[in-house]
């Protein structure tokens, strides 16, 4: 069978970071993420971590040089993604060489680590300002680095635009300002293109999240490989970067770590998620017993990816299962989105623990609750008669309150099970919570043997 193809192939020229937040490690990362194919090829290496960078060394010319030509001799890649290069004499040969084989550059004019360390030498800082840049098809500084290099302040969107405009005359064909140092409600990324400037605005994260900036470029190049315009290519570079901000993860005990592949780390799962919720779905039904335990309004199981978004990523059972005579059935299929209801209960619950992706609700029977008590769970309760006016009058807002109180009288702890005594039109209830989908309904079998006798 022959080999299959990508769908592209770029190039990284960029430091090694140690610590895997940054640099090459990031940018393999979201080609990756994208079905690119990336020719890591590495420019300097650093001696960083999460807290900071303690050394640079750049990678002798000679050596970068015959990493280059190696990579465009073989895998001939007509876009890159440039960022540490460290030396002026790296930035001169990147400059004169990627250009004159034909490969667009992407630059991301990095002048500093994160956390403040230097990461171009002096006199390098001249050569990426008159060598590279003007060189460049596209180009990625954040705020600070669109002030120093346009030799202006960047505090809010209108320095932004100045400055794009200005690092435009020097050559290259668009600038984006990316905005997470830009003062304002929304984070905003400021686009110049021929000639326009276009604003991409997103919700600020309280995360100030290493390689988020690499991550970026590196979705913009990938994306521009693939053929999307450059408008859109940015667009997306920054919902994929927001979303590697977002599900950031702690691996160290400095900055939390840009996730690149968190979007195809999500999509990867949902196949996972939804075939532990049909075997758990399956194990239910196979209980005669739990007839007797199933509400008015129905039982629902249901179980979130580790990363959601929302209730479209909660799998659960399509229409509920209810009582069919003596019998357990499911009224449809387990799908994504089926369950706004059960979705809720486990939002709210990994909004304190992100590990207890799974919940299903059963009616309220004082022997289960009890059962579940005697297995030694953990068991809490909230009371729906003290639910606040604006909570009752918020469409879907009642249940997370329910779960948030119960969740505090647990002192913060996430409780095996929740229940309500109800209220005017709404049935008492026990919920279970847990780690996964089987987990929460193998409690449950256990507990309806038990109340059962």
């Amino acid at each position: 069978m022959a080999a299959r193809k990508p769908k592209a192939v770029a190039m990284a020229v960029a430091g090694l970071d140690p610590s895997g937040g940054a640099g090459l490690s990031a940018d393999i990362r979201a080609f990756t993420a994208l079905g690119v194919y990336c020719a890591p090829v590495i420019s300097a290496i650093t001696v960083q971590d999460t807290r900071g960078v303690y050394a640079v060394r750049p990678v002798e010319a000679d050596l970068l040089k015959r990493q280059l030509e190696a990579v465009l001799e073989d895998l001939r890649p007509s876009w890159a993604k440039v960022g540490v290069l460290y030396s002026a004499e790296n930035v001169k040969l990147v400059a004169e060489l990627l250009p004159e084989k034909g490969v667009e550059l992407v630059v991301d004019p990095v002048l500093r680590a994160g956390t403040g360390g230097p990461l171009l030498e002096h006199g390098a800082l001249e050569a990426l300002r008159d060598e590279l840049i003007p060189r460049a098809f596209i180009i990625t500084p954040n705020a600070c680095e669109a002030g120093e290099l346009a030799g202006i302040q960047v505090r809010s969107i209108k320095d932004a635009k100045k400055a794009a405009r200005a690092l435009a005359l020097l050559g290259p064909e668009g600038v984006v300002v990316k905005g997470g140092h830009i003062r304002g409600l929304m984070a905003t990324d400021v686009l110049y293109y021929e000639g326009r400037f276009y604003e991409f605005r997103r919700p600020r994260f309280d995360v100030d999240a290493h390689g988020s900036g690499c991550a970026f470029s590196s979705f913009l190049t990938a994306l521009l490989a693939l053929g999307e315009d450059v408008p859109s290519a940015v667009e997306k570079a920054g919902d994929l970067a927001y979303d590697a901000i977002r599900w950031s993860i702690s691996v160290g005990s400095g900055r939390p770590v840009a996730e690149p592949s968190a979007r195809l780390l999500r999509e990867a799962e949902r196949y996972a998620v939804l075939r532990e919720v049909e075997e758990a779905v399956g194990a239910f039904l196979s209980e005669p017993k739990v007839t007797d335990f199933i509400p008015e309004v129905g039982t629902q199981i249901g179980m979130a990816i580790s990363m959601p978004s929302g209730p479209e990523d909660v799998a659960a059972v399509e229409g509920r299962i209810v009582r069919a005579g003596a019998r357990p059935v499911a009224v449809g299929p387990v799908r994504f989105g089926a369950s706004s209801h059960v979705a809720r209960i486990i939002l709210a619950a990994m909004r304190y623990d992100p590990g207890m992706r799974s919940a299903m609700n059963m009616a309220y029977r004082p022997g289960l609750l009890e059962a579940l008590k005697r297995m030694g769970l953990t068991v809490a309760s909230f009371d729906r008669p003290r639910e606040p006016p604006d909570v009752a009058m918020t469409e879907g807002a009642s249940l997370p309150w329910g779960v948030e109180e119960a969740i505090k009288a647990c002192g913060g702890r996430v409780p095996d099970a929740i229940y309500d005594l109800g209220a005017v039109g709404k049935e008492p209830m026990i919920r279970l919570l847990g780690r996964s989908a089987r987990e929460v309904v193998k409690k449950a079998l256990r507990a309806v043997r038990m109340a059962s006798g």
